[in-house]
């Protein structure tokens, strides 16, 4: 899935650690800015992003988690931290560019596999009912 947020957005990914250690938590996506000549997106790079202990990533994705449990492991606030405009690689696109990207992204997630138990459930209801018309039958 690939994540398009405003250059101001805010952004919150929580998850449950189950072991302290080094690991990478890696986005894939674009930063987008609209600007008085057309919109402009950027790779979403590290930098833009607070790590598990609040600090600003460091143009790695790979970050240390000291504590287990519940926690935030990736966040930005209000456009924070903000990274040199010059630093990012913006191009430039139109609207329908944007629009068909996040058309591309709720298909794919739409396309995602489902899980072994939602049709395990979705057999055993199916028999069920066919069980059950069957006695109505006879």
């Amino acid at each position: 899935m690939s994540l398009m947020l405003d250059k101001d957005e805010f952004f919150s990914m929580n998850a449950y650690v189950e072991s302290p250690g080094e690991q990478t938590i890696a986005l894939s996506g674009y930063l987008v800015e609209h600007r008085s000549d057309g919109t402009y997106i950027a790779p979403l790079i590290p930098d833009l992003f607070y790590g598990a202990n609040g600090s600003q990533l460091q143009h790695s994705w790979r970050q240390n988690f000291t504590t287990t449990g519940d926690q935030t492991i990736l966040s930005r606030s209000g456009g924070l931290p903000e990274v040199p405009r010059q630093e990012l690689y913006w191009r430039k696109i139109s609207e329908n560019h944007v629009a068909k990207e996040e058309v591309k992204a709720a298909e794919a997630q739409a396309l995602q596999p489902t899980s072994p138990w939602v049709i395990a459930l979705a057999v055993v209801g199916a028999i069920a009912g066919a069980y059950v018309v069957y006695r109505l039958v006879k």
